[in-house]
C-alpha cells in the first residue's frame, strides 16, 4: 500500500475519529470499521460487509451495518459511491482524490488519478461549456482479465 494511503488510515484513527466527535464506539462499529481497514483499496457494498461479518459471534445485524455505514460516511471516514449494478459501494475516505474504472463484465473496480485523465475537464468545458465539479468520475469498460 502506498505511504499516502497508509498515512491517511493511521491519521484518521478509524473509530477513534468517531469517539473524538462524541459518538459511541460499539463492538459492531469497530468490526465494521476493521472490515474496511483490512481492505484499504477495496470497494464493498453493504451486502459485502454483512457477508464478511457473517462469521462473527454474535453476528452483526444487517440494519446495524446499514446504520453504521451511514454514520461512517456522515463523519467523513468512508465514502459512498455508486459504481453501477444499482448498489452503493463504500471505501475508506482517502486524502487524495481519485476516479473509478468499473469492469462491466466482472465488476472489478480500479482507481485512476487526475494525472491519468490529463486535461479532460478542460476539454469537456471547451467542447460543451460545462464546468465539471471536483467530484469523482466513474468510467465503465472491460478490465484486462476479462478481455484476455
Amino acid at each position: 500500500m502506498p505511504d499516502e494511503h497508509r498515512h491517511r488510515h493511521e491519521h484518521s484513527a478509524g473509530t477513534g475519529g468517531l469517539r473524538a466527535k462524541g459518538k459511541r464506539v460499539t463492538r459492531q462499529r469497530e468490526l465494521i470499521w476493521q472490515t474496511f481497514a483490512k481492505r484499504p483499496d477495496t470497494h464493498l457494498s453493504a451486502e459485502d460487509v454483512i457477508e464478511v461479518l457473517g462469521a462473527q459471534l454474535p453476528p452483526v445485524n444487517p440494519s446495524t451495518v446499514y446504520r453504521t455505514l451511514d454514520l461512517l460516511v456522515a463523519e467523513g471516514l468512508l465514502l459512498r459511491t455508486d459504481l453501477g449494478a444499482d448498489r452503493a459501494y463504500y471505501e475508506l475516505a482517502l486524502d487524495h482524490a481519485h476516479h473509478h474504472l468499473v469492469c462491466e463484465s466482472c465488476g472489478r473496480v480500479a482507481h485512476v488519478h487526475d494525472d491519468v485523465l490529463g486535461d479532460l475537464r478542460a476539454r469537456i468545458r471547451s467542447a460543451s461549456g460545462y464546468s465539471l465539479s471536483d467530484n469523482e468520475i466513474t468510467l465503465y469498460g472491460v478490465c484486462e482479465r476479462c478481455r484476455g
